[in-house]
């Protein structure tokens, strides 16, 4: 018996779920028949890794944490492991800009002390976190509101909104606990306490913690979008760029139809489609109204990324370190900046110093209403009052995201799980991308075997 299956996308979602397809394929004793559409004219996304003026920049995200597997066993799996870049110990330290400067984040619960990040009361609190008894009832929650519940509104306000900020561009809440740090919402059902889950994972890889997320982050030599390249490669012909879905059909027991934008239809038994939630609905709308509507529930948000060079010997700020996140309230407009030629070699030429900040987001969401001078102007503002940056970069690129990032609010969990009722009225038909269960590279990389595992077992019957 063999099958046919199309992924509908090619970004890293897309791209790794027919690569698993792929390497699958020799089960069907009659193969497989697999294509992967992407409407542009290139492969992998929002992951594009540019080099301009000896400046190495990422459209997207900068890397992935290497305390998942996941993506670690793909760049093995493809033979480009030797390509890693992880990030150089001096990015470790990290910083938060709170009362008109930038803090250390405290890397252990004593450095808490002598830290400046949160007033004497604030400190008091967190440290109170094990005797608070864990959440009685059931439901959605809040990131914010368990993050106050458990270490105080202090740190919540300035420690948790800065990780989210930095993370997500999201507003800490609004959005999920469960959907959006769903080991959090673990570590205190298994262990009452965050400390005290923190002190049983202690020695684990990425333990992670109120601060921030564990792990190292790592990229390639080349940029992040030698993963995606690789991945397009291993596809060959079977992926077609410039070829956009109007839309799809349910054949029922002949399978499904793909309308494509130009040219004849395509049929398949079995499909996947690899897109954010507000692209997947207008697909699926002429099909299914109702997973149509329940997909876009799922908001994302604007964002810009500005990417300025500078002379090294005109930067007094030291730049060792990671980078830093902005709470809201604290007076700049930005999200926060990663000191990028710090974290990565090669990411800046000789005497070179490469900066990376993010602003907009869910608390921010008119700010691709500006123009580029405005931004510019706001982004270079914010960097002199949090850096001391007096001097104007000599490179800049400005990258927009209309719908940059998928936001989990409250109710996701729920939404998914209409999502996947809907999905079971239309069996061949998979949803993948991080809309849904993970906005990281690691979590795309991560559901795509077993989305492939689940395709088929489909085709196999």
């Amino acid at each position: 018996m063999g099958g046919s299956a199309v992924v509908i996308g090619a970004g890293i979602s897309g791209l790794t779920v027919a690569f698993e397809l792929l390497e699958r394929a020799e089960r069907l004793p009659d193969g497989l028949h697999l294509l992967c559409l992407e409407a542009s004219g290139r492969a992998g996304g929002n992951i594009r890794s540019d080099r301009e003026e000896g400046f190495l920049h990422e459209w997207g995200p900068t890397g992935f944490l290497d305390n998942a597997p996941a993506t670690l066993t793909l760049a093995r799996r493809l033979d480009i492991a030797e390509r890693l870049l992880p990030a150089g110990p001096q990015a470790a330290e990290r910083f938060i800009f709170r009362a008109g400067k930038l803090h250390r984040v405290p890397l252990s619960p004593l450095s808490f002390l002598s830290s400046g990040i949160l007033p004497l009361g604030g400190k008091l609190r967190l440290f109170c976190e094990p005797l608070i008894r864990r959440r009685a009832e059931t439901g959605d929650e809040s990131v914010f509101d368990f993050a106050a519940r458990r270490i105080g509104r202090p740190a919540a306000s300035t420690l948790i909104d800065a990780m989210v900020s930095g993370i997500h561009a999201g507003d800490a809440r609004r959005l999920s606990l469960e959907a959006t740090f769903p080991k959090m919402a673990r570590m205190e059902r298994e262990h009452g306490s965050l400390f005290r889950a923190m002190l049983a994972r202690r020695g684990e890889a990425g333990a992670g913690g109120p601060s921030g997320p564990g792990g190292r982050l790592t990229s390639f030599k080349g940029g992040l979008q030698e993963l995606t390249d690789t991945l397009a490669g291993a596809l060959g012909d079977r992926l077609l760029l410039d070829t956009p879905v109007s839309h799809i059909s349910d054949l029922g027991r002949r399978g499904w139809r793909i309308h494509l934008s130009q040219g004849a239809p395509l049929d398949a038994d079995a499909v996947v489609i690899a897109c954010p939630a507000w692209h997947a609905a207008d697909l699926a709308r002429p099909m299914d109204g109702d997973l149509a509507g329940t997909l876009e529930e799922i908001p994302s948000v604007p964002l810009a990324v500005a990417h300025l060079g500078y002379r090294r010997q005109a930067v007094g700020h030291p730049c060792e370190g990671f980078g830093f996140l902005v709470p809201r309230g604290e007076g700049l407009r930005i999200l926060g900046a990663l000191w990028i030629s710090t974290i990565f070699e090669g990411r800046a030429p000789d005497g070179g110093l490469l900066i990376t900040v993010m602003i907009g987001g869910a608390q921010d969401e008119g700010v691709l209403e500006l123009s580029d001078g405005e931004l510019t102007a706001i982004i270079l503002g914010d960097l002199s009052r949090a850096m001391g940056i007096a001097a104007r970069p000599y490179f800049s690129r400005l990258i927009r995201h209309a719908r940059g990032i998928p936001q989990y609010t409250l109710g996701h969990p729920e939404r998914l799980g209409r999502i996947g009722a809907h999905l079971a009225e239309h069996p061949g038909l998979w949803l993948s991308g991080n809309s849904y269960r993970g906005i990281s590279v690691n979590s795309c990389i991560e559901e795509a075997p077993g989305i492939a595992e689940e395709m088929l077992a489909f085709l196999s019957r």
